[in-house]
């Protein structure tokens, strides 16, 4: 599978707006409370919030035969919003090869530490890369305590 990761531009607008919605609407009910949901599909379609990212912050895509199958949001004070991999490519080193891009950006950048928000899904993930993980709130979603982590790294 050769796909290739590159930074956001204008015409991946409509794809990452789809993408963005599919992942919140169908795997977001794992992390997210409904309204959590709610505000992010509605955010998915929000064509200035999106300009706007894509003008401030550094939005990575990972592109296969002209659909992106992944992407990471960071901004420039090193906080990660995001990275997420379409699900049916999970577990193909797509997220992986986005984080090494997205600590590849990073240093250009000069920023020396990553700050996230962690779920209990992507925690294994966070903690394979690097990061310290500091568990930082509870919510109930669905009746079920979810619980919330932050993660930092370091960047030497």
């Amino acid at each position: 599978m050769k796909y290739r990761i590159s930074r956001a531009i204008d015409s991946d607008l409509p794809l990452m707006q789809r993408l963005f919605y599919q992942t919140v609407t169908s795997y977001g009910s794992l992390i997210f409370t409904k309204a959590e949901i709610k505000i992010y599909s509605r955010l998915a379609t929000n064509k200035s919030y999106w300009q706007k990212k894509f003008k401030d912050d550094y939005i990575y895509n990972a592109k296969l035969n002209g659909e992106i199958i992944g992407s990471f949001c960071m901004d420039k004070k090193g906080n990660l919003e995001y990275i997420f991999v379409h699900m049916n490519y999970h577990g193909q080193g797509i997220a992986k090869a986005l984080f090494a891009t997205l600590e590849e950006v990073a240093r250009e950048a000069n920023i020396k530490t990553l700050t996230t928000q962690i779920s209990i899904l992507t925690k294994g993930f966070f903690q394979k890369n690097g990061f310290e993980i500091i568990k930082s709130a509870v919510n109930v979603v669905g009746g079920e305590e979810v619980i919330s982590y932050s993660g930092v790294k370091n960047l030497p």
